[in-house]
């Protein structure tokens, strides 16, 4: 009998397994808080992520510093079972433009109140993109964007976006956020 068909599949089932391990690892006892910072999973540790149907009641998912790129951003943009997630921070994870127009075209992040993408090599091309779909996120009241490659076009749209939208807090610029008053 030939095996080398399941290698694959047994393969990939021992890394979920571990995936998993680790999710339930760093998950609040609560299991509405996730916080994976550092963890770097990558964009297969997102997929994980994405379609682990024991994390539907996650309201703040805390994924920075994993390197997930643009394919692990579609991937939790994209999940059905993430819908619930009011917090997200994405921070350094190489998203760049294509990881924000995922974001920015999902119907499953409704619920974001709070989006953290900073140092993701985001460009005016990606903060265009974003300002144009600001307003749909109608409960999004916080988006830091600092420590991006975003000049005054993007800059600009995504002010004059958020006008029209719920936006509170928009952060640009690295300072912003970091103020302390004498």
């Amino acid at each position: 009998m030939d095996y080398s068909g399941n290698k694959t599949s047994v393969g990939q089932e021992r890394i979920l397994a571990e995936t998993e391990s680790i999710i339930r690892m760093h998950l609040s006892k609560d299991g509405y808080t996730l916080d994976l910072t550092a963890v770097y999973l990558k964009e297969y540790g997102a997929k994980d992520i994405a379609r682990m149907e024991f994390l539907r009641p996650l309201t703040s998912l805390a994924f920075g510093t994993n390197l997930c790129g643009s394919k692990g951003a579609k991937y939790i943009a994209q999940s059905e079972v993430l819908v619930n997630l009011t917090t997200l921070n994405l921070f350094y994870n190489q998203i760049g433009n294509e990881g924000v127009q995922y974001i920015a075209l999902s119907d499953n992040l409704l619920s974001l109140q709070n989006l953290v993408i900073t140092d993701n090599g985001i460009t005016d091309e990606g903060a265009l993109l974003l300002a144009k779909f600001l307003p749909l996120f109608t409960n999004l009241v916080r988006l830091d964007l600092r420590l991006n490659r975003i000049r005054d076009e993007g800059k600009d749209a995504l002010k004059e976006a958020q006008k029209v939208s719920n936006v509170k807090h928009l952060l640009l610029d690295k300072v912003e956020g970091f103020q302390v008053k004498g």
